[in-house]
């Protein structure tokens, strides 16, 4: 009978100790991801997006690989310390307690290699892709209309065109690509 009740109380203490660890650690991982950008492309839609974080690749497959191991070996780790406590405790009885208390260490290492390897991908994955594979568009990119606003004075064509004065052409001609109608261009304004 006390077998049992040490090995129901072993096996609550672990069950304890990892969904405490899992609600520590899920609320960390997911909030050190923010959702900059969508994972497509906004020119075609495509799914094949590059990232420009720092370290690139670098970091991303060890990050990966570390992730995998790390929760590879924890899950392993988890049924290797619940076997190794209840045998402890089946065998050695209540003077087998310290040892069995001292096996749950054992998963510090796979744990800490899954830790790290999920903040690397956070890290990754934090910064907004760059450009496309497929159309080669980039990105984050200006609004065409603040574009307009921020550049250099916007001249109207008397056929209705708008045209942008490049801040290099100011005091020389200018033609409309529409109607042919040749423009002197503003003098840049001085500050």
């Amino acid at each position: 009978m006390l077998n049992s009740f040490l090995q129901a109380l072993a096996t609550k203490l672990v069950e304890e100790i990892l969904k405490r660890l899992v609600e520590w650690l899920s609320p960390k991982v997911l909030h050190a991801v923010p959702h900059r950008a969508s994972p497509n492309c906004p020119s075609c839609g495509g799914y094949g997006v590059r990232r420009w974080a720092t370290g690139g690749m670098w970091v991303f497959l060890p990050s990966v690989l570390a992730f995998a191991l790390g929760f590879g070996f924890t899950l392993l780790g988890v049924l290797l310390v619940v076997l190794t406590v209840v045998a402890v405790l089946v065998s050695d009885g209540a003077g087998g307690i310290v040892p069995a208390l001292l096996a749950p260490l054992g998963l510090l290492v796979p744990a800490t290699l899954m830790i790290a390897g999920a903040f690397g991908l956070a890290h990754y994955n934090s910064y907004p892709p760059k450009w496309c594979a497929r159309c080669h568009a980039r990105w984050p990119r200006r609004e065409r209309n603040e574009y307009l606003r921020a550049s250099a004075p916007v001249l109207t064509c008397d056929c209705g065109q708008r045209l942008r004065v490049p801040r290099t052409a100011a005091g020389t001609r200018l033609r409309c690509p529409r109607c042919r109608t040749e423009h002197a261009t503003p003098a840049p304004a001085r500050p």
